[in-house]
């Protein structure tokens, strides 16, 4: 992606996928002034990338990618993106009402959603179907947790 002229820096991540387990993402942040959308830079990762299963799945251009103090691009932000868009598009797909409240780090776990319930409230046998596909945990949001997410 990064020899795209219109592309500053790029962030290529694994995001979840009910069947595969993985499948790969990119963000891109484009130079100033840059104008490619999304499908030109899909159109020019299809022709760049020589191995198939390295295609991104999905390509999102964002303003600017988070990056750490030293300016390299900070994947694990862009893993909670990711996390959370999947699981939020999984949920409303089943419509279920609950939606990701935010990603966090859990010392045991690892990255894991926190899911806030729908208006019916939570249904742990529905979002545990919708969700339990995925490979990435998830847990209800505390009350708590929600206000301000």
């Amino acid at each position: 992606m990064i020899q795209h002229p219109d592309v500053a820096f790029a962030g290529a991540i694994g995001q979840p996928d009910e069947r595969a387990g993985e499948l790969p993402a990119v963000y891109v942040e484009l130079v100033s002034g840059g104008t490619a959308g999304a499908e030109e830079l899909m159109e020019h990762a299809r022709t760049h990338i020589a191995e198939p299963a390295a295609i991104p799945k999905h390509l999102e251009v964002l303003p600017e990618l988070p990056k750490t103090a030293v300016g390299k691009v900070f994947k694990p932000d862009l893993r909670r993106r990711a996390i959370a868009r999947v699981f939020d598009a999984a949920l409303a797909a089943a419509e279920s009402g609950a939606r990701v409240a935010v990603v966090v780090e859990d010392r045991r776990l690892g990255l894991v959603a926190e899911i806030v319930p729908g208006p019916e409230g939570r249904d742990d046998t529905a979002t545990g179907e919708i969700l339990g596909q995925f490979t990435v945990p998830w847990r209800w949001c505390d009350d708590a947790q929600k206000d301000g997410r």
